[in-house]
């Protein structure tokens, strides 16, 4: 098994046990009473926990291996998983969900990294839109299909499920390479100002990303049009990677950015609009969320290593992994805190506009040149 397949395959079914769970976890709050602001808990407190972790990896990377990190990640994602039927109350569905938290951040520090060296000279951006894939593959039926398993199978069998996956990953995890280490440098003012806009862009992003994945199954439309709409969002993720990878070795990186976060906005809007509207209305607002969240990851990844520089791709891995879950954290607790005060529908288009006018603001700082800076000396 070669290492880029071993560490798609750990990488697939660490996100099927993720994605599984994004809406389901906050189901099951919603189910015994939990508001809207809770409810966004428990995915931010999740993504609040994985930026915690990643924030201390510049230790780690001194002291655990990859490989490491990877069984040890697909171990505190899939064990607690097993305990949420037990939990019927906030404060225990939240402490599982942080476990699970430190778990997922292990993940996707160690897969961006093992992937950025992976990757020889004119190959990161392809590279990341395969390892991309396989990250938002298990999207396509498992965070649609959580949602309608839940439906008619129950939680219980979905939780089990779930956590078995994740388990299953630590075996192929193990067929990748020990002894390789994460380097981290720490990066100054003028190192980190290239890719400010970029980072700022795909939060904006990936905050419409958490918010949608939380709170669509809660917002009124019945389980089969989420499922559906949830499965159309998730394949055009997959495209939007794959796509944005095709391009970005062909041409600058970069081009994508403003672009596709403003599909991500239009697709925020339809969605809005589409709540309480005609249910393929809704699937096309979260496809163009999908294919928008797609691209924006995929270029906004390529940006912040060939501007930092390919001998730092621990440090761009923690920066650019800090922004999408942070991110995703922001935007599910910030989007419940509006749904408690506007509703959904207009929770939606407030986030649609927010998205559209920073991101017309920050367009001409968007620069298209494969620069990066200049890398100093490993630890």
């Amino acid at each position: 098994m070669s290492n880029l397949v071993a560490l798609m395959a750990a990488t697939f079914l660490a996100f099927v046990n993720y994605a599984a769970l994004l809406p389901v976890v906050p189901m099951w709050a919603s189910s015994g009473g939990a508001g809207s602001v809770v409810v966004g808990a428990t995915t931010g407190a999740m993504m609040a926990a994985t930026v915690l972790t990643q924030l201390s990896m510049p230790w780690l990377f001194q002291h655990v291996s990859l490989r490491t990190m990877m069984v040890l990640g697909a171990v505190l994602l899939g064990v607690p998983t097993a305990l949420y039927p037990l939990a019927t109350e906030a404060a225990p569905i939240v402490l599982i969900s942080v476990i699970r938290g430190v778990g997922f951040a292990f993940i996707v520090i160690a897969g961006a990294v093992i992937v950025a060296d992976l990757a020889g000279p004119g190959k990161l951006a392809s590279y990341s839109g395969y390892y991309g894939a396989a990250a938002a593959l298990p999207n396509i039926g498992a965070l649609a299909g959580g949602v309608w398993a839940v439906d008619v199978l129950g939680y219980d069998l979905v939780f089990y499920v779930a956590g078995a996956a994740s388990l299953a990953g630590t075996v192929t995890a193990c067929w990748l390479p020990g002894g390789v280490h994460g380097r981290f440098q720490r990066p100054s003012v003028s190192d980190v100002r290239p890719i400010t806009v970029p980072i700022i862009l795909f939060v904006m992003v990936a905050g419409s990303f958490g918010a949608a994945t939380t709170f669509l199954s809660l917002s009124g439309p019945d389980a089969v049009t989420v499922a559906a709409a949830l499965l159309a969002a998730s394949i055009a993720l997959v495209i939007g990677r794959l796509g944005a990878g095709f391009l970005g070795d062909r041409h600058a990186a970069g081009r994508l950015l403003v672009v596709s976060v403003l599909v991500a906005a239009l697709g925020c809007t339809i969605i809005a609009i589409s709540l309480g509207g005609p249910a393929w209305s809704l699937i096309l607002g979260a496809a163009l969320l999908g294919v928008g969240f797609g691209s924006c990851q995929n270029d906004s990844f390529v940006v912040t290593v060939q501007r930092l520089g390919a001998e730092r791709s621990g440090t761009a891995s923690i920066i650019w992994n800090i922004a999408y879950d942070g991110g995703l954290g922001l935007g599910a607790v910030g989007f419940g805190w509006f749904v408690a005060r506007l509703g959904y529908a207009e929770a939606f288009l407030t986030m649609a506009a927010s998205i559209a006018v920073v991101t017309l603001a920050c367009a001409r700082f968007v620069s298209t040149r494969p620069q990066h800076t200049t890398a100093g000396p490993q630890p």
